[in-house]
Parts: structure tokens; C-alpha cells; sequence
């Protein structure tokens, strides 16, 4: 606001600006804090949609093609080259780049979201989460220049997305070029610091979380954060970062003197299960999307490719629902799902599916009436990944389950169960359990969706 009345106006407007923004007394990041900022800053959680793909929008144009895109015609959007959800393929190349201790998974989140690794396209659907020998043929046929470049490298691994993130840093640099003069030091703490301690203090009792997922939150990696938490043991919630298998870190301690429980003891009191090898049950784990939902942070993008929000527009969903499922799942599992979706037609539901990296399904119920819908479903099936997921999150925003005892009685009588152990730290959250316990447990699982169906009309003949 201050920039109108104080710029040079015997200048370019360019020119002034930066001058304007190079001032000692303002906060402007230097060229070096924008290249570390692209090669390990999750960019596709930062700004807003327009934003994001503004910033690839001006990045591709900067190839200057002399057939450049029609950008306002162009049905695009931002598109991860490797998947935000990927199959074993992808997480098989990734463990041939881990580092000491990691595994694929903590570096996939390390790199997912970040500059690197994506681009634009107008061809999310065909893309979706396919090998990358496929998703070659569709990038090269591109009109983009920056999906064409992706295509040629033969792999896409770590070192082909940090490759990629030092040339699109050579471009921003040059776009947006950093403060004029020497740049001043920053005298302030790190804000991915500030952001660790407020998402263990935003942790619910009874959770946990890795040293990877905290890394993939801030930014940074796995081993800064455990020195950064060994160097500072009091900070509140810091027992419940555990290593990628579950365990507590051996090199965990708290301060000489303080007389409290070993972690494991106090994890324990609190809630978390751990199995005969002291690995913390992955049900009560928080990911990197847990906790940044939990921060309050704006990840509408993360949910939008696999997010259990129907979309009732497509057609052929129901098929591919049931091509998947018979493609990637036992026949045993099949059948039992088959068996659980058709009891739930016949209590009067009907089912939905959403259509992004993979067809998921959504056992759905009309509570509303024609003059104001109002869908609400229990669960969202995933074929492929075999993944069952309780929408609390969703849940909590409609009657009668934004009454917290409504969603923890689903949960309690989930957890009867044998195989699922839903923890109730997670009620407003998106806990799952494997698809194969849902069809393996029908019978079960049918008499919870029955509850379920007379709940939600209970709530409708009460006019709630």
C-alpha cells in the first residue's frame, strides 16, 4: 500500500518497483532463497489456484515459442508428473534415490508438491497416476514447451525434479529478479521452525507423526527437523515425532531434568497403539496433509485429486469404478464389496464417484429435499489403493454428525470390527483401513450403514 506515493517516478515502473522493494526496512527474498524456496518448497500448497498457475503460466511463456499457447482458451491445470498417490512402480524408483534412513515414501512427499515436479496440462484425466513411460507419450504431444522438455528426460526421479527445479530457477530469476545490492541477513527465525511447534501443538493426544511428514510440512528434510527437535526436546508434542517405521528415535531424550515417562510409555497413556516390535499403529499417524489441515492451511488443490467429493456429472464413473476394483483387487474383495454396495442400494442409497488419479466410490444418502439437497455419505471407497476412508472432515459440517457423539458412535462401532482401529484423535479428520477388511467384514459393515441410514432419517423426520 505504501508502494504508489513512495516510487520514483522519473523511473521505469519495473525499475521503481524493485527499487521500491529492494529497501533495507522490507522483507524481500533473494535470488539464492528463491532457488533453495523451488527446490524444496511445497509450491502447489502456496497461493491460490489462479496464483499457481499463473507463476507456470509466465515460466512456460518464458521458453518463447513462436506458437505460444492461447492461455485464456486453454483449459488447464496443474498437473504433478509424479503422482500425488502413486502406485508401487513409482515408489519402487524412488527407493533406488532414498537417502540413508528414508524411505520412498518420506522422499516422495519431499518432492510431490514442489515446482519441480509440475507443470501444466490440459490432459489431467488421461495423465492420472500412470507410469511415467505414458504419461511421456502425453507430455510430448504437448503444445507446452516445458511438458515437451519433461518428456525427453527417461526417467523422473529425484534427480530429474531437482534438475528441473535449478532450470525453472534460472527462469524465475531472470522474471523476477531479487533485491537490488547485497542482500541483508535475515536476523529472524526460520518460519518453518515456527510452523513445526505450532503443528505439534495443534497434534491431538493420541497421534503421531514422522520425522519425513513434519519435513514435507515445512519444507525441509527429516534430518534437520530431528536435530532441530534434539536440540530442543521441551518443545510440546515433540515425543510424538516418530521415525518412518513407527518407532521412537533411539536418540530421543528429554532434557536430564525432566522426570517425565519415556515417550513410548507416554504415547501409550495417550492412546496410541503399538504392535509386538514397538511400531506406533499407522491408523493413529498423521501425514503431511493431516497436518496441514490442521494449521488451517489451504491444500484445496491436495484434496482435489482424490478428495471423496462425488462428482455425479460423469457417466461412465460407475464402470471404471468396476473395472478398477476387478483390475487391482482380489475377487474375494470384490465380491464383498459388490455385497455391501448392493445392501446399501436397497436401504434406499445410491452410489456416486469421483473422477480424478483414480475412480473412487461414495455410498451416498439424500437428506435434504428437492429445494435444497443435501447429500451425505459415510465412507469413500478407493479400488486401487485399497483404502476405505471415514469422512469425519466432511461429516463434521453436516447434521446430525456435526454432533461429535454421532461421529465417534460410527467410529465405535466401526472398531468393533476385527481390522479396523479408527483412532478417535481422528474425528475430524479422514482416517481409513484396507479395503479388503470392508468386504471381508460385510456382514459387519452393513449393519454400521444400516445405523447410518437410520440416523440420517431420524434427523430428516426431526426436521434437524
Amino acid at each position: 500500500m505504501d508502494a504508489p506515493k513512495d516510487l520514483e517516478p522519473d523511473r521505469p515502473a519495473p525499475e521503481a518497483v524493485r527499487r521500491f522493494l529492494s529497501s533495507p526496512r522490507r522483507r524481500w527474498p533473494s535470488d539464492d532463497e528463491l532457488r533453495e524456496a523451488i527446490r524444496t518448497k511445497r509450491f502447489y500448497w502456496s497461493g491460490r489456484p489462479l496464483q499457481r498457475s499463473f507463476i507456470l503460466r509466465r515460466l512456460e511463456e518464458s521458453y518463447g515459442s513462436s506458437e505460444p499457447v492461447d492461455f485464456d482458451k486453454a483449459a488447464l491445470s496443474v498437473e504433478h508428473v509424479l503422482p500425488q498417490r502413486p502406485p508401487r512402480a513409482w515408489l519402487d524408483l524412488l527407493a533406488e534415490e532414498t537417502e540413508e534412513e528414508q524411505s520412498s515414501q518420506e522422499l516422495h512427499e519431499l518432492l510431490v508438491h514442489t515446482l519441480g515436479n509440475l507443470t501444466l496440462t490440459g490432459e489431467n484425466a488421461k495423465l492420472s497416476n500412470h507410469p511415467f513411460e505414458r504419461k511421456q507419450q502425453i507430455l510430448d504431444a504437448s503444445a507446452l514447451r516445458m511438458n515437451t522438455e519433461i518428456a525427453a528426460c527417461e526417467r523422473w526421479g529425484r534427480r530429474e525434479i531437482l534438475a528441473r527445479a535449478e532450470r525453472l530457477a534460472d527462469r524465475a530469476t531472470k522474471l523476477w529478479p531479487g533485491p537490488l545490492g547485497a542482500p541483508t541477513a535475515a536476523t529472524d527465525e526460520w518460519s518453518g521452525w515456527t510452523d513445526l511447534r505450532a503443528a505439534l501443538v495443534a497434534m491431538p493426544a493420541g497421534t503421531w507423526t514422522t520425522y519425513g511428514d513434519v519435513a514435507a510440512l515445512i519444507g525441509s528434510h527429516p534430518v534437520p527437523v530431528g536435530r532441530y527437535l534434539g536440540g530442543a526436546r521441551s518443545t510440546i508434542g515433540a515425543h510424538r515425532v516418530l521415525m518412518a517405521d513407527g518407532k521412537v528415535s533411539p536418540d530421543f531424550r528429554w532434557p536430564e531434568e525432566d522426570g517425565r515417562p519415556t515417550p513410548h510409555e507416554l504415547l501409550k497413556s495417550e492412546g496410541v497403539v503399538f504392535d509386538p516390535y514397538d511400531r506406533a499403529h499407522e491408523s493413529h499417524r498423521l501425514t503431511t496433509v493431516d497436518l496441514a489441515r490442521l494449521l488451517g492451511r489451504d491444500v484445496p488443490d491436495a484434496d482435489a485429486a482424490f478428495d471423496p467429493l462425488p462428482d455425479d456429472g460423469d457417466t461412465g464413473a460407475a464402470e471404471r469404478f468396476r473395472e478398477l476394483l476387478r483390475q487391482h483387487q482380489q475377487p474375494s474383495t470384490v465380491t464383498g464389496v459388490e455385497e455391501a454396495l448392493t445392501f446399501w442400494r436397497a436401504q434406499g442409497g445410491h452410489l456416486e464417484h469421483g473422477r480424478h488419479e483414480e475412480t473412487s466410490c461414495f455410498p451416498t444418502l439424500e437428506a435434504g429435499t428437492s429445494s435444497k439437497p443435501n447429500p451425505i455419505w459415510p465412507m469413500a471407497l478407493y479400488p486401487v489403493l485399497g483404502t476405505v476412508e471415514v469422512v469425519f472432515q466432511y461429516l463434521k459440517d453436516r447434521s446430525p454428525f456435526d454432533d461429535v457423539e454421532q461421529r465417534r458412535e460410527l467410529l465405535h462401532r466401526l472398531n468393533k470390527i476385527d481390522g479396523i482401529n479408527l483412532p478417535e484423535a481422528k474425528l475430524g479428520l479422514r482416517p481409513s483401513f484396507p479395503l479388503e477388511v470392508f468386504a471381508e467384514h460385510s456382514e459387519e459393515i452393513c449393519k454400521v450403514l444400516d445405523w447410518f441410514v437410520m440416523t440420517v432419517a431420524l434427523n430428516v423426520v426431526r426436521g434437524d
